[in-house]
């Protein structure tokens, strides 16, 4: 696994987070984890090495998707006495699924989603949809939005990038080239890889602010 050895090279804790899958375990069940994973972590970062005022949030693909919903709706922080203001900055790769709303490119919802959120309710999609839910008054920490060159996922990026700043917060969508959907993950913090690099910039940089 590159990303844990270049992570903590460079002085982070790396914690990769499990959660529950569908169709067992249908939508909210992700978020639930991924919110229960911060809190744990919040509470025992010390025993860790960790700083529980310095936490990231990282995933790619589903991983983007969770990590941002779990950052931008502040209900499943709550659930913990915690607030999207533990969280220090997200980096969230590649994820089409930011806007579940109309998430094709013909703005139908694929096949494939429906087996984690089980409806056609536009409450449950739009409930699993981090650009619709940005609220000005939600202390949402800063994004980074990495998109390589396929369809969709560019214009989602791009569209909750948006959705952020224009509500006060601080986000940029950035595409990252030479790389599809699938090596974007699997050669993060290889030898010679320039997207780590970019990330543990910006984590330092939110350090420094």
């Amino acid at each position: 696994m590159f990303q844990a050895r270049y992570f903590t090279d460079q002085g982070f804790v790396f914690i990769a987070v499990n959660y529950r899958l569908s169709p067992a375990h249908p939508f909210p069940a992700q978020q639930q984890d991924t919110a229960a994973a911060i809190a744990y972590f919040h509470e025992h970062a010390t025993e860790f090495g960790g700083d529980p005022n310095s936490i990231f949030l990282m995933g790619h693909s589903a991983g983007a998707h969770m990590a941002a919903l779990t950052a931008i709706d502040p209900d499943y922080l709550d659930a913990f006495d915690l607030t999207p203001g533990v969280i220090k900055g997200v980096v969230a790769m590649d994820s089409a699924a930011y806007n579940m709303a109309r998430t094709g490119s013909d703005g139908d919802i694929p096949e494939f989603y429906h087996s984690t959120f089980t409806s056609d309710d536009p409450d449950v999609w739009t409930a699993a949809s981090p650009t619709l839910l940005v609220e000005e008054t939600t202390d949402i920490p800063p994004f980074l939005l990495l998109y390589v060159n396929r369809a969709v996922a560019p214009s989602r990026a791009k569209e909750l990038a948006e959705a952020l700043n224009s509500a006060g917060h601080k986000a940029e969508a950035r595409l990252v080239k030479n790389r599809d959907h699938k090596s974007l993950n699997d050669r993060l913090g290889a030898k010679g890889d320039k997207v780590a690099p970019m990330i543990a910039d910006f984590f330092r940089d939110q350090l420094e602010d």
